[in-house]
Formats: structure tokens, C-alpha cells, sequence
């Protein structure tokens, strides 16, 4: 029969055209699903008919263009561009041996794609007729079925194995096992069959058994190939005409498949059934009992379509004819499935977040989502046009109304708790739970709660160490001054561990209000004078910002009662650094962010509040003296004061010593040694609390209150006057300052001293004299001799 029309095409008008006239339709256009509602009518439908029409809505409703197989292929082998693997959703391993086979073809001159839509769709139309009934004779020239050496040659066997599952109903096969080797037996009387694969591989025993006189082969390998089976059998196996005659030995073979093949469905009454090679196609339902015929066995093999191994779906659908269909469900799916996170928001606007490793990295939707979308469409040519005309009509409503339909989450940082700590890098969160068992232990971010602030530390991978990297030998120094840990006392122990444990408090973002403290960095040695900076306290700083997110404030731009202080502070922060206070720094007005919580006051817009548990830690250093008074409980409870060595100096710097710059050149080690480090000290800290350090701040009261020589004299000669020149044994404030204040006194326009400094300066300086015989009474309101 000599037809143009492929089988689908041919059989559709035939099957309508007769519908249409054993049911005398009148209609002007009689088209398929006309004559397919009446495939269930026997007077106007035979078997046959009814089996053809519902295979025509199979392959209608499940084109080839939907196949992933015959997409990715198809596409690599008209355009040489490979589609994004990720939206393969079945074994990739098998699509790049397809795309292999594409490279090879091309190498020796063939273009052959395997995934021909007219091949599969003659596929469906052949097996349905095979095995559901209604084959005729005629069909083989439809089909164009050729018999050739013993084998059938159909539409089954000019598709991809991974197409074969793709029916309208399900199939299996029945199969010779090993067939060759049992055909050989069979000549030989011999069973190798059986454990002929322990000592040759497939592939090398098809390549010695087909190998001829045109082969790369010679006979000698051939028969040595194949005679650790075979043995003195072998030239038996491999004859000189087999070899000397190309397809010989396939001729020889296949005429026992054939055989086989007719005695397999003889024994089994098998009337649907269609052939491929040396197995035999039927419907699942269908059971063959005779599977063994002499030294040849038939086993069955599944025939199912491909697995589905990946789930990634597209924002959009495509038909055959390049039609795109989006809608917001479809692209809300597709953004969840790409980890895109709706933030729920005061002012209910939109916002959102793409959710990488739980790193809050917000989304510019409105500019860059329209990008986003053409960078993942996986077609090529018209196609891709196609879709990227849809997403930009799309734009302005159907993609706004798909981030409505995304929940809206709670932006939730992160938290550590009173006994865990937790940070994370690049090859996942690491942490431990138990602060009595020091174990490091990691886990995947979709097992951690809440969020984290974009920072460097998830590009960093991590293992933990035990050896001391140069930070750890930096703390050393600066806390005792020593540079090594062999020459240190038992009381520079005790400090160094204060200074780890400060290390850990500010790393860990957990805050307990009875616990939490500012943290103060002087300079030891500070005369409020003379600023002797350089001592490396700011480092400490900056290793926190290695840790978490830090919002750093110079000492001059933090100015007491000023509103905008915290303009810039968001709950992503777990630091607040401020550097270098200026001296007479009121530490006063850090009182209620230290312990209540923060007012963040944007200019322009309305305040927000912090609430304690999510706002920062102060860690503040200074070059000045930090003023210290024992019965003011308030203060030494949200102050701790941890005092700089002067180790290090302009002249002598960690890269003197270390050879580096921290941070700045540190190599991957480095990293670890320093993160191995922060665990330690957060695991010091959660084991003992902040470890505080008894500092005599006599001297330092004393030098920051008279911060100059004028005020300090003055003081001395009106104290000298009252013990010495008027012998009293009791003064008060108005006792001071009637001497100041004496006519004759060149100073007292001054103001050195009035009624709101002189109490505390002479409490000052009483407690600077050796053998002080003074005391203050609180009843009389006097200083007393005791």
C-alpha cells in the first residue's frame, strides 16, 4: 500500500469518515471526538474501531512533546543545546546516554534521533491492535513490518526502550533468558548458560560472538575471548564460516529465537501478541504458564513508563503547537517549589524572600522576578519567545496575584538557647545542645528554625579543630600581656578565661535579663589624659563581625539623648558595637537598651520597638577611663569592664607577629581554628557565665574624676587645710566649700567644685590617702574621724 500519510494520520480519517457514515451524521464538520463519542455504539463501531479511536485520545491528550525524553533529546539533537537538566524528571544517567548516541551518530556522518513523534505514535496504534485485537493483514503494509533473518522488524523496534511503557494500557514481556548462550548449548549439549556472565562480561561476549573477517577482531582473539567458557569447545562456537561470513552467526542464532519464539506462544494459546527480537509483548492481564522449552527459559520483564525520580515542575504548560498557559496557582507553585517566602508585614505589602540555607536575602519582585522567570524557561527557540511574551503580559496582574497566594511567614531569626549554640556555614549549621558534653554536630538548614542575616560565614566551609589559631593566642596576649601560655601565671589563667568567656557571651544571641550586660574595653594603664590606643581592642570587635551581624557605630556618632541613635538597627543585628567612646562618655543612656529593649526611630517615619529578647548586645571600647562606684548597684549590673594589656602598640601590631592581617588573609585553616575557637568560648560562657575580672579601680575613679592637675591640687590643699590648718574632726560639703569659695581664692570663679560634684570628689579623693582617718555619715550628713 503506498500512503503518504503516516499510520496515525490514515487510520484517524479513515476511523471518522466511517463513524460518519454508518451513523448518517448531518453535520457539516464531523471531526474525531464526534466519532469517538460513539466508539461504545456496535453499530457504529467495531472492536477494532472503538480500539483505534481510544489509543487517537491517548496520543491527543499525551502528545510526545510532553515527554521528557523526547523534549531534552529532541532539543539536543535539532539545536545542539541541552535543556536545563534540572526539570528532567526521570533517570539523567539514561538521558545522557541518548545524548551519546547523538555525538557518536554525528561523529560517523548519521543524524538519527531515536524520539520520532511519527514512530511512537505508530507505536501506540500497532501494540493497541496487536494486543487488544483487530490486526489485520493488511497492516503489516501500514506498519510496515518486514521479516528479515529470522526476525520480525515492527514499530516496536524503531522506538527507545524508554517509550515502550507509554500505552494507553499496561504490557509486560516475556523474554529468553540469555538467549545466545542457550541457543549454543543447545548445538553444544552443554549448560554454560547458566554462569556464563561470572567470566565475561555481556558486552565483550556479543563482541567475540558477532565478530567477523570485516571485524577489528581477529578469529585467534575471538575463540581466546570466548575459551575460558567454551574451553576446547570453542572453535565449535566460533567456525570459520561463521566468522568469514558477515551475519552469519547472528543468521544461525536468531533462527533458534524464531523457533523458540512460535513453540512459547504456541504452548501459552497466545493469539494478541506482538514480537520484539527474542521476547514476547501481552497485555499485563495476561498470564503464560509454559516458560521452559529444553535448555531455553522465558522470564518476564516489567514494561513500564519511566519512573518519575524529580518533581521540579515549570511556572508554565506548553502544547504542541507552542501555546503557553500560565496562571497564578501555576507560578505560585512554581515560586514555593524555587524556595521564594511571602514575609507577613506591618503595612501588608508584599515582600519576599528568597529562602537559600534560611539566609534572608530579600527579592526586588517588582525589576527582577520577570528575569528570574526567563532564566528558568527550559525551551528553545519559538518556544522560549513564546514564553517570555506570556511572562511579560503577565507582569503586571498574574504574577501579582501568585505572591498573594504564597503564605505569608513571620520573619524569625534564629535564636540559641541557654544551653545551645549554633552557626552557619556553607556545608551546613553546625552546633552543640549539651553544654556538659562539648559535641559539634551539623545538620541540614531545613532542620533549623528560623532565619539568619545574609553574612560572609555562609560562604565559609567548616571542620572543627582542637589547635590554637592566632586569635586565640591574640586574646592571650592583650588579657596578660605574655606571649606564651607556658610562662603565664595561675591568675593570668583565670584571666584568659574572663576574656574567652566575654568572647563567647558576645557571639551567643541568646539574652536573659537578669545576665545581660554591656561589654567595656579600656585600656589598662588609662590616665584620661593621654589616649594610648592601638592595644588591638577593636579586633575583638571586628571577630565578632566574623560571628554575626554587627552594627558599628564610631564613638562620636552615638550622642546620648539623640533619637536616630538606632535608626539603623533591625532585629538581624545581635551586636552593637560602639568604638572608641569619647572621653566623659555617658554610659547612662545605654541603660534602657540594655535591659528593656530598643526604640528604633527611622527618620521620617514612625518609631519601632525591639523588644528585649531580639535585640542587640553592646560590646563598647574606649581609650579613657571608666568611672566605677561600688554602691552603684544599677550600673555594675549592666556594665562589665574587661581591661587591654599593652601587649601590642603602634609599633608592634598582630601582623608583626602573625605574619597576616586578620580576617583580611586568613586561609581556609585559619577559618576553622578561629571558629573552632568561638564554640569553645560560647561553651566557657554557657558553663560558667560571664566570668568577671576584679579590677582596683581606686586610681582609675580617682584619675577620671580630677581628669587635670588644677582640680586635683585644689583638692588636695582644701582637704590639707581641714585636717591640718583647722584640726576638724568632722566636715561637710558646706565646710568644703567655704574654704573654696573664700574671697582670697583665685579659683573659686572656676566652678572646680559646687553643690552636685563635691560629695563624690571628696569621697574620691578621701579614698586615694593612705590611712584615710574620715568616714562619711549618712545621718549627720559629715565626714567623721572614726
Amino acid at each position: 500500500m503506498e500512503n503518504k500519510e503516516t499510520p496515525f494520520e490514515f487510520l484517524k480519517s479513515q476511523i471518522v469518515n466511517s463513524v460518519r457514515e454508518k451513523c448518517n451524521s448531518k453535520k457539516q464538520v464531523f471531526e474525531f471526538y464526534d466519532a469517538f463519542k460513539l466508539r461504545n455504539e456496535s453499530k457504529f463501531c467495531s472492536n477494532r474501531e472503538k480500539n483505534i479511536l481510544e489509543s487517537i485520545d491517548y496520543l491527543q491528550k499525551n502528545p510526545l512533546q510532553k515527554n521528557d525524553y523526547f523534549k531534552f533529546v529532541n532539543a539536543y539533537f535539532t539545536t545542539g543545546k541541552k535543556l536545563n537538566e534540572k526539570y528532567f524528571r526521570h533517570d539523567v544517567i539514561k538521558l545522557k546516554s541518548y545524548y551519546s548516541k547523538i555525538e557518536d551518530a554525528k561523529k560517523k556522518g548519521i543524524k538519527h534521533n531515536p524520539f520520532n513523534r511519527d514512530n511512537y505514535e505508530s507505536y501506540v496504534l500497532f501494540m493497541t491492535l496487536k494486543l487488544k485485537g483487530g490486526f489485520e493483514d493488511s497492516d503489516n503494509d501500514l506498519f510496515k513490518v518486514e521479516f528479515k533473518d529470522n526476525r520480525e522488524y515492527n514499530p516496536l523496534s524503531k522506538i527507545p526502550s524508554v517509550l515502550r511503557g507509554c500505552l494507553p494500557f499496561q504490557v509486560k514481556e516475556y523474554d529468553i533468558k540469555r538467549a545466545f548462550p542457550s541457543f549454543i548449548d543447545i548445538e553444544l549439549k552443554t549448560d554454560f548458560r547458566h554462569t556464563i556472565y561470572d567470566n565475561i562480561s555481556k558486552s565483550n561476549f556479543a563482541m567475540f560472538l558477532n565478530s567477523n573477517c570485516e571485524s577489528k577482531v581477529t578469529i585467534e582473539t575471538a575463540r581466546k575471548g570466548l575459551e575460558p567458557i567454551y574451553k576446547d569447545l570453542t572453535e565449535q562456537v566460533i567456525t570459520n564460516v561463521r566468522f568469514n561470513e558477515k551475519g552469519r552467526a547472528f543468521k544461525d542464532f536468531t533462527k533458534y529465537e524464531d523457533e523458540y519464539i512460535q513453540k512459547f506462544v504456541d504452548a501459552n494459546k497466545l493469539e494478541n501478541y506482538a514480537r520484539l527480537h527474542d521476547g514476547i509483548f501481552v497485555l499485563q492481564s495476561v498470564e503464560c504458564e509454559n516458560l521452559k522449552f529444553d535448555k531455553v527459559e522465558f522470564s518476564i520483564k516489567e514494561s513500564i513508563a519511566p519512573k518519575i525520580e524529580s518533581e521540579i515542575r515549570s511556572f508554565y504548560e506548553m502544547d504542541e503547537n507552542n501555546e503557553v498557559t500560565t496562571c497564578p496557582t501555576l507560578y505560585a507553585d512554581f515560586l514555593k517549589q524555587e524556595n521564594f517566602i511571602r514575609i507577613s508585614t506591618a503595612d501588608d505589602k508584599i515582600q519576599l524572600l528568597k529562602n537559600t540555607n534560611n539566609v534572608v536575602d530579600f527579592y526586588n519582585h517588582k525589576t527582577d522576578i520577570v528575569s528570574f522567570l526567563e532564566s528558568e524557561i527550559n525551551e528553545i527557540d519559538t518556544g522560549a519567545d513564546a514564553v517570555r511574551n506570556k511572562i511579560a503580559r503577565d507582569n503586571n496582574n498574574v504574577l501579582q496575584q501568585s505572591f498573594t497566594l504564597l503564605e505569608p511567614n513571620p520573619l524569625i531569626y534564629y535564636k540559641d538557647t541557654k544551653t545551645s549554640f549554633g552557626l552557619p556555614f556553607k556545608n551546613g549549621f553546625f552546633y552543640f545542645d549539651e553544654v556538659e558534653k562539648f559535641e559539634i554536630k551539623s545538620k541540614n538548614y531545613s532542620e533549623v528554625n528560623g532565619f539568619f542575616a545574609p553574612h560572609p560565614i555562609q560562604k565559609r566551609a567548616f571542620e572543627y579543630t582542637n589547635e590554637k589559631g592566632d586569635f586565640e593566642l591574640f586574646i592571650q596576649r592583650i588579657s596578660t600581656g605574655v606571649k606564651n601560655y607556658s610562662d603565664t601565671t595561675d591568675e593570668d589563667k583565670r584571666t584568659i578565661n574572663a576574656f574567652h568567656s566575654m568572647v563567647g557571651y558576645l557571639c551567643h544571641n541568646f539574652k536573659n535579663r537578669d545576665t545581660t550586660q554591656a561589654i567595656i574595653l579600656t585600656d589598662e594603664g588609662a590616665n584620661d589624659e593621654t589616649r594610648n590606643g592601638r592595644r588591638g581592642k577593636s579586633l575583638i570587635g571586628d571577630a565578632v563581625k566574623q560571628v554575626a551581624k554587627v552594627l558599628q557605630k564610631a564613638g562620636d556618632e552615638f550622642r546620648g539623648e539623640y533619637i536616630h541613635n538606632y535608626a539603623d538597627l533591625d532585629k538581624s543585628y545581635n551586636c552593637y558595637f560602639i568604638d572608641d567612646v569619647l572621653a566623659g562618655f555617658n554610659y547612662n543612656h545605654l541603660y534602657t537598651p540594655i535591659t528593656q529593649g530598643i526604640s528604633v526611630q527611622p527618620k521620617g517615619k514612625n518609631a519601632v520597638q525591639i523588644e528585649f529578647e531580639d535585640s542587640p548586645k553592646f560590646l563598647i571600647t574606649s581609650n579613657w577611663l571608666v568611672r566605677y562606684n561600688e554602691e552603684d548597684a544599677s550600673t555594675n549590673a549592666r556594665f562589665t569592664e574587661f581591661k587591654v594589656k599593652p601587649y601590642y602598640n603602634i609599633n608592634h601590631r598582630p601582623k608583626n607577629e602573625f605574619g597576616k592581617l586578620f580576617f583580611d588573609e586568613w586561609d581556609e585553616m585559619e577559618w576553622n581554628k578561629f571558629y573552632s575557637f568561638i564554640f569553645r568560648c560560647v561553651q566557657l560562657y554557657l558553663k560558667q557565665g560571664l566570668i568577671k575580672i576584679k579590677y582596683d579601680k581606686t586610681l582609675d575613679n580617682y584619675n577620671a574624676s580630677f581628669g587635670n592637675d588644677l582640680t586635683r591640687d585644689e583638692m588636695a590643699r582644701i582637704i590639707d587645710e581641714i585636717i591640718n590648718v583647722e584640726r576638724l574632726t568632722a566636715f561637710s560639703v558646706s565646710d568644703f566649700l567655704k574654704i573654696y569659695q573664700k574671697f582670697d581664692n583665685p579659683l573659686k570663679f572656676d566652678k572646680l567644685f559646687h553643690k552636685n560634684n563635691t560629695k563624690n570628689l571628696i569621697d574620691i579623693h578621701l579614698r586615694s590617702i593612705p590611712l584615710n582617718p574620715f568616714i562619711y555619715n549618712t545621718k549627720h550628713r559629715k565626714w567623721m574621724k572614726d
